[in-house]
């Protein structure tokens, strides 16, 4: 007997997803297909059985032959999502990279929209608090749209968060978990710096970090969001720093460079930013240690960081551009001067911002690509 089961946010949360697989096997339901786009799992009725089921994602369309020999089963596929299972416990784990990445992806896209409307609701509540504040009144328009207008609203105010938090908690629990690299400070903190905005313009953090080491100031503790950094005083020292970003770590990533000597004392609990700060002690007479030695390596990671750290904020710009300029055309025609003039400043105040870290992020790859050159 064939049962279907209706999950619509199931790829949004991938561990929660293969932990309810299991459960149905454990309850005599097992998986027997999927239909990505009706959102429907289907199940045949058998014995409970014990599985470990996974969610892999591919970008190439073939099962790896290191899972199958592992014991692992492709069940079903759809597009490039493959359901696997395992009788029991696995002794090999698939990479869950793909997914992560795929995930952070749908996740940007909800989070713009989110904080677009959010902005836009902002805007139309102060410019109507600025009218009722001024005397006006408001005048209700009947139209047979209006059904059609709240309905699309409320669903995007539904949808729209839903998607959003379920997507970043399930990328939490997808995240790699750095806390073995990190080691804990025993020096006393003499004192404490600020560094705003440091992740647009990186190789800037990078530089100070060692001018600091070279007076004797060592720096011990970064804060949780990464804007307070904490130092102890003592010998000066040569220390090469090393802030990198990816869009999505990898499951070897921290091995990978702890094994080479770099010792991590930042790793970002956003996950929209994954960033992780490294360094690592060398003497006068070794050439400076880098993270990255390839300058193919370095253009790129200097691309990645100006397109999703500052590239986000200029079409931003551009639109509160926009909107400035068609508000002065209102002032200036003798439309409603106080409101208007206040949503004006506040624009300009966002477009000075968003500005600052789209040309800071800009000037950031200019000065790699100049620097390899």
């Amino acid at each position: 007997m064939t049962t279907s089961i209706f999950r619509p946010f199931w790829s949004y949360d991938p561990i929660k997803t293969e932990q309810w697989l299991e459960k149905k096997a454990s309850e005599g339901l097992v998986l027997s297909g999927f239909n990505r786009w009706s959102r429907k799992f289907h199940f045949e009725e058998d014995d409970p059985k014990s599985y470990t089921f996974r969610l892999h994602y591919e970008k190439v369309d073939h099962f790896p032959q290191a899972l199958e020999e592992s014991g692992w089963e492709s069940i079903t596929k759809e597009g490039r999502w493959r359901m696997i299972r395992h009788e029991g416990a696995a002794n090999r784990e698939p990479s869950r990279d793909h997914v992560a990445s795929r995930n952070k992806v749908h996740y940007y896209i909800f989070l713009a929209v989110f904080i677009y409307m959010l902005l836009s609701a902002g805007l139309v509540g102060i410019l109507t608090l600025s009218v009722f504040l001024g005397g006006g009144s408001a005048t209700f328009v009947p139209s047979p749209y209006w059904a059609i207008t709240i309905t699309v609203g409320l669903t995007l105010w539904t949808l729209v968060p839903y998607s959003t938090l379920k997507l970043h908690k399930g990328l939490k629990k997808l995240k790699v978990d750095p806390s073995f690299s990190t080691e804990e400070n025993s020096k006393p903190i003499t004192f404490t710096k600020w560094r705003l905005a440091w992740v647009f313009a990186p190789d800037r953090l990078e530089n100070w970090l060692e001018r600091m080491e070279q007076k004797g100031y060592h720096l011990e503790k970064v804060s949780r969001w990464g804007i307070r950094f904490s130092f102890s005083e003592g010998e000066p020292r040569m220390v090469s720093y090393a802030a990198d970003f990816q869009k999505s770590i990898e499951s070897d990533y921290f091995y990978m460079h702890s094994d080479r000597g770099w010792r991590q004392l930042f790793h970002s609990t956003s996950t929209f930013m994954s960033w992780t700060l490294w360094a690592k002690t060398y003497t006068s007479e070794e050439d400076k240690p880098q993270l990255y030695s390839d300058p193919h390596h370095k253009l790129k990671h200097a691309k990645r960081v100006t397109i999703w750290q500052g590239g986000i904020f200029l079409p931003l710009t551009i639109l509160y551009i926009g909107l400035i300029t068609t508000n002065i055309h209102t002032i200036l025609q003798g439309g409603i001067l106080d409101s208007t003039f206040w949503m004006v400043v506040v624009q300009t105040i966002v477009v000075v911002e968003f500005g600052y870290f789209s040309v800071r992020s800009f000037l950031y790859y200019w000065r790699v690509r100049k620097s390899i050159q």
